[in-house]
């Protein structure tokens, strides 16, 4: 697992047998956005895919976006 900022989150774990990759956008400790091999997860709930589906996930990253320019450390 590798952790770019307190916010951002990308797991990958590679095997033989599967591959499984994963990046979790967080707002502080809850997942805001996932995206995973079987598709978008948004709060904890798969997206369907329908042509909502990007509108709903590109609202998604620009909250996550927002929230953290807006709780940045800037050390």
């Amino acid at each position: 697992m590798m952790t770019v900022n307190p916010s951002l989150t990308m797991k990958s774990t590679l095997s033989a047998e599967t591959q499984e990759s994963a990046i979790t956008f967080t707002g502080g400790t809850s997942e805001m956005l996932r995206v995973a091999k079987d598709g978008f997860y948004i709060r904890g709930i798969r997206v369907n895919q329908d042509d909502k589906e990007a509108e709903l996930v590109y609202n998604t990253f620009h909250q996550w976006l927002t929230w953290a320019t807006l709780n940045r450390d800037y050390k």
